[in-house]
């Protein structure tokens, strides 16, 4: 493992997805040794599921899963969908462990689904989780919040929420607002591909070319993450 540091971010970069994988879940492991009740976060798209399967198999046996309590960043579909972030964890990892699980209920509509899921949160962890593993796209985007687009019009009305603001829903998404993310002990985002090195560029060399609602990712850089990259995520750093 090679590590390079930029402002906040501690750049870990390991040889393949397989390597990040099972780093990532050292990071869990080690995380949830102490509280009396572990609160994880965790992120949608392909990224993560090797950590899952791993946590549901190699390292099953490393962790007490019944005080986890398993959050979701974002949420674009209903629990039961099979393109669900949810389903995505569950399927692999969380059908296998008895975890406590908190999912988010767009099926309840943005507005309720986002006051329940504030509820909860509020209920365990109510100044930020234990550990957060976070997803970012090609493009930008951070979890369920993305990038701005005046060609069409597009303006995210996350920027102009109040700081207090833990869970918005909007354009047929809930998600955790960057700034209570930000608030985890342990704060972890994940990179892996070729396909996510501009990216990575961009938060540590050109940085100062954009803003947050041009690249919400730069989020990143607020407090003190730790970035897991492969070879080919930090190929252009």
């Amino acid at each position: 493992m090679k590590i390079k540091k930029a402002d906040n971010l501690e750049i870990r970069i390991l040889a393949d997805l397989e390597e990040l994988s099972r780093h990532a879940c050292q990071l869990f492991i080690s995380a949830s040794k102490n509280p009396d009740i572990f609160t994880v976060a965790i992120s949608g798209g392909s990224t993560p599921k090797r950590m899952f399967e791993l946590l549901a198999t190699d390292y099953k046996e490393s962790i007490f899963w019944p005080k986890v309590h398993v959050f979701w960043g974002d949420e674009g579909k209903a629990s039961h969908h099979p393109e669900s972030n949810f389903q995505r964890a569950f399927q692999p990892w969380l059908s296998h462990i008895p975890a406590n699980l908190h999912p988010i209920k767009i099926e309840l509509g943005l507005v309720e689904g986002a006051q329940e899921y504030t509820r909860q949160i509020d209920s365990l962890a109510p100044d930020g989780f234990d550990l957060t593993f976070n997803g970012a796209g090609a493009d930008g985007h951070r979890n369920g919040v993305m990038i701005e687009n005046p060609r069409i019009g597009w303006k995210n009305d996350i920027w102009d929420l109040s700081a207090s603001t833990k869970v918005w829903g909007y354009a047929g998404r809930i998600t955790l607002t960057p700034w209570f993310l930000n608030k985890s002990k342990t704060n972890v985002l994940m990179l892996a591909g070729k396909d996510k090195a501009d990216l990575l560029r961009k938060l540590i060399l050109d940085k100062e070319k954009y803003n947050k609602r041009e690249l919400p990712a730069l989020t990143f850089n607020d407090v003190p993450t730790i970035v897991l990259a492969d070879e080919a995520a930090a190929s252009n750093i």
